[in-house]
C-alpha cells in the first residue's frame, strides 16, 4: 500500500509472499476489508480508502500519517 502522496509504506509483492487475513476479526482496516469483500478470486483491484476507513486522524505513527488517504492495488489469490 502507499500514502495518496505517492510514499510506500508496504508491498506483500516486494516480500514475494501474500498477505494473509481473515474477515471480520479486524486484522485489516476497515476499508482494506470491505474493498476484498466486494472482489471475485483472481480478481485484481485498486482500493482508495479514506482516513475514516483507514488510520483516521491518529495515524499509525512513523508509518501513516494523521488524516491519510491510503492506495491499495490488490490480487485475490486464494479463498478459505
Amino acid at each position: 500500500g502507499m500514502v495518496q502522496n505517492g510514499k510506500k509504506f508496504d508491498s506483500s509483492r516486494d516480500r514475494n509472499k501474500p498477505f494473509r487475513f481473515k474477515i471480520g476479526r479486524q486484522e485489516v482496516i476497515k476499508g482494506f476489508e470491505e474493498g476484498v469483500t466486494q472482489m471475485s478470486l483472481g480478481q485484481r483491484a485498486k482500493l482508495t480508502c479514506t482516513p475514516e476507513m483507514a488510520y483516521g486522524a491518529t495515524g499509525h505513527p512513523g508509518v501513516i500519517p494523521p488524516n491519510a488517504t491510503l492506495l491499495f492495488d490488490v490480487e485475490l489469490l486464494r479463498l478459505e
